[in-house]
C-alpha cells in the first residue's frame, strides 16, 4: 500500500524485522502521566485499615480523625489553605495550641481528634482535594453552614447554586427563630403583667383585710373602726326609737288615713 505523503524519502534502507530494536529510531517511548484529577485526590485518602497509621510519614502528611473517620493530608495540601483550621495545624508548636483546633490529640500516633459530623467533613474534604466546594442533597445546609464556619472555609469558594440555595436555608431558618424569640418575650411579658396584676391584687385583699379585721393596722383602720362603730349607734338609736308609741301611734294614723284626703 503507498504512503501518502507530500515528502520524498527513501524507505529501502529499511527492513522489516522480528526485532523491536528497528521501531525504536521511529518510535520514543512516551512516558505515563496521570491525568489532573487523579493528582487532586491523591492529596486525601482515607484510611479504612487501622494499621494503616503506623507508616505515615508525618513530616509529609498529617493524620485526623473526624467522627471516627480517619484521613491523611499532605501538609502542602494544607499550605494552600492556612486560614482553615487544618492549614493552622502546621503553625502549632505547643499542646496548649493545638488544643484550641481539635478536640484530643494523641502523642503517640501523632492524631487529631475532631468531634464533628462525618457526613458534612465529606464536604469540606472534597474541598481541600479537589477544589470543589458544593451542597450535598443529603446534609441540611444550616449544618453546613455552620461546619464551614468551624473549619475556617469561606462560603464564596462554593458554587453559586448551592451558596445561594444554602444562605437563602439559613435566612429562613433565622427569620423564623427570630419570630420565635419575639413570642417568647411577648409570652414572659404577658405572663410577667398577669403575674403583676395578681400581685397587686393580693396586695390590696391584704390591706383590705387588715383595715377591716385589725384596727391598729394604720389610720385608714381606725377611721373604719370609728366609721363602723358611729353606724352601729346610729341604727341602734332608730331601733329604739321606732320602738316609742307615740311614733307608733303616728305611724298607724299615716297609715290609716285614705288616699288624697
Amino acid at each position: 500500500m503507498p504512503i501518502i505523503s507530500n515528502a520524498n524519502h527513501d524507505f529501502s534502507t529499511y527492513s522489516i524485522s522480528s526485532d523491536d530494536s528497528s521501531l525504536d529510531r521511529f518510535f520514543t517511548e512516551i512516558p505515563e502521566t496521570e491525568t489532573i484529577k487523579g493528582v487532586y485526590f491523591q492529596r486525601a485518602q482515607l484510611l479504612r485499615d487501622r494499621k494503616a497509621s503506623y507508616v505515615v510519614d508525618h513530616t509529609l502528611q498529617v493524620l485526623i480523625n473526624v467522627g471516627g473517620n480517619r484521613y491523611t493530608f499532605p501538609w502542602s495540601t494544607l499550605e494552600q489553605f492556612p486560614q482553615s483550621r487544618l492549614g493552622r495545624l502546621r503553625f502549632c508548636t505547643t499542646p496548649e495550641e493545638i488544643a484550641r483546633l481539635c478536640d484530643d490529640y494523641d502523642e503517640t500516633c501523632r492524631e487529631y481528634f475532631f468531634d464533628r459530623n462525618p457526613t458534612a467533613f465529606r464536604v469540606i474534604l472534597n474541598f481541600l482535594a479537589a477544589g470543589k466546594l458544593r451542597l450535598l442533597r443529603e446534609l441540611c445546609a444550616v449544618s453546613l453552614h455552620d461546619e464551614l464556619d468551624y473549619w475556617g472555609v469561606d462560603a464564596s469558594h462554593m458554587e453559586r447554586c448551592c451558596r445561594r440555595r444554602m444562605n437563602t436555608r439559613v435566612e429562613e431558618v433565622v427569620e423564623r427563630e427570630r419570630k420565635e424569640q419575639e413570642w417568647r418575650q411577648k409570652r414572659v411579658m404577658l405572663k410577667k403583667t398577669t403575674t403583676e396584676t395578681k400581685k397587686g391584687y393580693h396586695k390590696l385583699s391584704w390591706m383590705l383585710r387588715e383595715v377591716v379585721e385589725n384596727p391598729q393596722s394604720g389610720l385608714a383602720a381606725k377611721m373604719f373602726a370609728c366609721l363602723s362603730v358611729v353606724m352601729v349607734m346610729v341604727t341602734v338609736v332608730s331601733l329604739c326609737i321606732s320602738t316609742m308609741p307615740d311614733l307608733r301611734d303616728e305611724e298607724i294614723r299615716v297609715r290609716m288615713k285614705p288616699p288624697g284626703s
